[in-house]
């Protein structure tokens, strides 16, 4: 979305710490493969890679390198030997959770050659973190209507959640409000880290406040400006104050070691964290907001650079990949692109072309089962007609924007076999942010919110959709002309409140297609 979002009743002022970097990295080079690695995976608590092709080594032997995510082989760590063959294997203990731990390494074969290693292969990370997950906890899976709730004192428990039946919520971690103070640690790695008991105990009451009324959670992390600066990509050191979000850091070796600890604490945390006879569960996390759209919602000065950037982010999204999926085996992890599907500008790109570079780049180097958290506002956001195409709004690949009303653009696009996951199955897609305003009339609100429902009940690739928001925001939005709460500032319902709570009724889909002037099933595109 292209205005600011906030964190309802979290809204406290912290002092900005912030390391800048002044050197620029370089792009990893991949060295030309004799060699190929077909798969790195964890078993029975071992790191297991094999390989094919035959290259001569000086001494007779295959070297298997182990490096950082922002090295690339040689250098790194020997790990494994294996003699000569057209098909050797490799094994070496995953030491997860010591100072040995190999989950977030890059593996290459690499050969003697005048008494050097030298790379001879492709590299690829472990594909399979999960294997190791130990809080293996149940989905909760009760519905795909979903609503950013407001938080605040005015509204005590979210009480209106389960009373109109909504069974999904984001909620969004600014790396500051968690790390920039003291009294929570955790060790990882062998290494000692501390998280603001504040912040943390505030997050724990507002997801188990939503996870007691049995409302799935979404975990959107973002690096804010106020972010310790290990947190924060390099590229983005010039960009300091002037920017919403900014690229996580899996560019230094700190920055890599912090951004795992913290998604590994948060996945630990909201893994069933009990307080007040309410159980804290997260079981989805978004990394990052809108990163296609670089300049305001991921900045890092490399985003003009569609390989580069895409790398940068794709090197944290496997960290945090990782690191959650070690923990929680079932928790799904997604990352996040706006709705400008075929429309590119300065600071954006298009969602289109950075799913094509994400997608190619992370399958270069074991592919894993990421998912999409899609924002299908309309186009402009004024716009309060999600039934309606317009000439931008299309069927078509070679629409300009996606919304709820041609979502089976994405959807089509995603079933294409470059594009499956692992397991051959298509990625789903969360509408993690989409709403409607009133501010060109409560009935059209309305229409658009009983619309967008139906549309993810006949998507089986939609998991879930988000609406924003329960309650207009009167800062940032109303100014804008986007009054998108169910409910006014003075907690008034508006007619869309009726029709959300009562979305999937026949009645109201009745009552909605009247006011639209269409049967509203007929504009469906079930996939």
């Amino acid at each position: 979305m292209k205005v600011f979002k906030q964190i309802a009743s979290l809204v406290v002022a912290l002092a900005v710490v912030v390391t800048t970097f002044m050197v620029t990295p370089a792009m990893t080079a991949e060295a030309a493969s004799s060699v190929a690695i077909a798969g790195v995976l964890i078993q029975d608590g071992n790191v297991v890679v094999a390989s094919s092709g035959a290259v001569a080594s000086d001494d007779g032997m295959y070297h298997l390198v182990a490096s950082d995510v922002n090295q690339a082989a040689p250098v790194g760590t020997d790990v494994a030997q294996a003699p000569v063959s057209a098909s050797a294997s490799f094994a070496a203990p995953l030491g997860y959770n010591t100072a040995a731990s190999l989950l977030y390494k890059k593996f290459t074969v690499c050969v003697v050659k005048g008494g050097k290693l030298q790379p001879v292969s492709n590299s690829m990370y472990i594909t399979n973190p999960e294997a190791i997950g130990s809080h293996n906890i149940s989905r909760v899976e009760s519905g795909k209507k979903g609503l950013l709730a407001d938080a605040s004192t005015a509204n005590m428990g979210m009480r209106s959640l389960a009373q109109l039946g909504a069974k999904q919520a984001t909620v969004t971690i600014e790396l500051s409000r968690i790390s920039n103070g003291r009294g929570t640690p955790y060790v990882y790695n062998g290494k000692s880290y501390n998280f603001n008991t504040a912040f943390i105990s505030a997050y724990d009451n507002l997801i188990g406040r939503l996870s007691a009324q049995g409302v799935q959670v979404s975990m959107i992390i973002v690096c804010d400006q106020a972010a310790p600066g290990f947190f924060m990509s390099p590229y983005a050191a010039d960009g300091i104050g002037q920017h919403t979000y900014y690229g996580l850091n899996a560019t230094t070796t700190e920055g890599a070691e912090t951004l795992a600890a913290a998604a590994s604490f948060l996945a630990n945390r909201y893994s069933g964290f009990s307080l007040f006879g309410m159980t804290a569960k997260v079981d989805n996390f978004i990394i990052g907001n809108e990163v296609n759209a670089w300049r305001q919602w991921n900045y890092m000065n490399c985003g003009n650079n569609l390989a580069v950037y895409t790398q940068e982010y794709a090197n944290a999204f496997r960290v945090c990949y990782n690191a959650i999926k070690s923990v929680n085996a079932n928790a799904n992890v997604y990352t996040c692109v706006d709705h400008s599907w075929n429309v590119s500008a300065n600071g954006l790109h298009s969602s289109k072309a950075f799913l094509t570079q994400f997608n190619n780049y992370i399958a270069s180097q074991g592919n894993i089962d990421w998912r999409l958290a899609f924002h299908a506002y309309n186009y402009p956001l004024t716009n309060n007609m999600a039934w309606a195409p317009t000439d931008k709004v299309q069927r078509s690949q070679n629409t300009k924007y996606i919304s709820v009303y041609n979502i089976d653009v994405l959807t089509d696009f995603l079933s294409q076999p470059a594009f499956l996951s692992p397991s051959g199955a298509v990625r789903s897609v969360k509408l993690s942010e989409q709403g409607y305003t009133s501010s060109g009339g409560q009935e059209a609100q309305a229409v658009s919110v009983v619309f967008a429902i139906m549309v993810a009940n006949n998507n089986s690739h939609i998991d879930g959709l988000i609406l924003s928001r329960e309650k207009d925001d009167p800062y940032i939005e109303m100014p804008q002309g986007l009054a998108n709460g169910l409910l006014d500032t003075s907690n008034h319902a508006k007619l869309a409140y009726d029709f959300y709570k009562n979305a999937e009724s026949p009645e109201t889909i009745a009552k909605a297609s009247g006011m639209a002037g269409v049967d509203l099933n007929s504009l469906l595109a079930p996939r």
